[in-house]
């Protein structure tokens, strides 16, 4: 009996120490960036973030991090692309490419509707030891940003972090080098910053937008011709016009005017329902 109890103890250590590992690895694997699942991908981050680069905290700068949220900002408030960066240690990235994708899916990065659809971005930064490893996810909305552009984007940003270990300036590169690229791709659809600066801007042509002030114009400049010259021509033939002065039974109007608004804001709501990455 003795030695059936030591054969079964060993045993259940023995499986023990086999398979217990094996479930903890599991679960540790399911947990990390990349190895999750719809719908929320193991993500817990709240959706309405304060900076467009979010787990910057012991990495970069604040003063960085709102130098990088003027031109992302610029960029979602011109309908380009809705861009984050997500900044986080390798031993929380499993699949590096999935992790970037995923996080534009749970954010719901891009507009939900219109011309620009889809139109989401996320650049996961990944800090090794000694260096960084930079990856992206892209919406289908933005299909001429291509591999060979990003990923010479990622190659620069993690070319500035390396001699000083500075995560400041592979922000600003990252930032800079996607600002650059995505205007060179996409024209502004409704930007929602003034003009600032001098005459050197490019001035809006003459366009459908034009044609109600213009048709306005003309119907002014025809009324007021009108009043000048017809109403007293016709006054000396009998029109209009009684002893008493004006008839106002047979003539009469009213006044009216025409207008409209120009508004926009930036997409919050989003899609995410699609993405690829590098």
């Amino acid at each position: 009996m003795v030695v059936g109890l030591t054969t079964i103890s060993v045993l259940a250590i023995s499986l023990s120490a086999v398979f217990t590992p094996a479930g903890a690895r599991a679960l540790f694997t399911a947990a990390l960036c990349g190895n999750g699942s719809a719908p929320d991908y193991g993500f817990s981050y709240d959706l309405s973030q304060p900076h467009w680069t979010v787990g910057w905290e012991g990495y970069a700068s604040r003063q960085a991090v709102n130098e990088v949220d003027a031109l992302l900002d610029q960029l979602n408030a011109d309908s380009i692309a809705q861009t984050m960066i997500l900044i986080l240690p390798q031993e929380q990235v499993g699949n590096r490419v999935n992790c970037a994708v995923h996080f534009l899916r749970y954010m719901k990065l891009g507009l939900p509707t219109g011309e620009r659809k889809d139109n989401g971005f996320v650049f996961l930064i990944v800090v090794e030891s000694s260096t960084i490893d930079v990856h992206y996810g892209v919406g289908l909305g933005l299909p001429d940003l291509t591999a060979y552009d990003l990923t010479s984007l990622n190659r620069a940003a993690e070319a500035a972090y390396q001699p000083a270990h500075s995560m400041d300036d592979a922000l600003l590169a990252l930032a800079q080098g996607f600002d650059s690229l995505a205007r060179s791709k996409y024209a502004p659809l409704a930007s929602q910053t003034p003009a600032t600066g001098g005459n050197d801007r490019a001035q809006p042509t003459a366009g459908p937008s034009d044609t109600p002030f213009t048709a306005g114009q003309l119907c002014l400049t025809m009324l007021f011709l009108f009043l000048v010259f017809g109403l007293p021509f016709l006054g000396r033939q009998g029109f209009f016009f009684n002893r008493s002065g004006y008839d106002s039974d047979r003539w009469g109007g009213r006044s009216g005017g025409w207008g409209g608004r120009f508004g926009g804001g930036r997409g919050g709501s989003g899609s995410g329902r699609s993405g690829r990455g590098n």
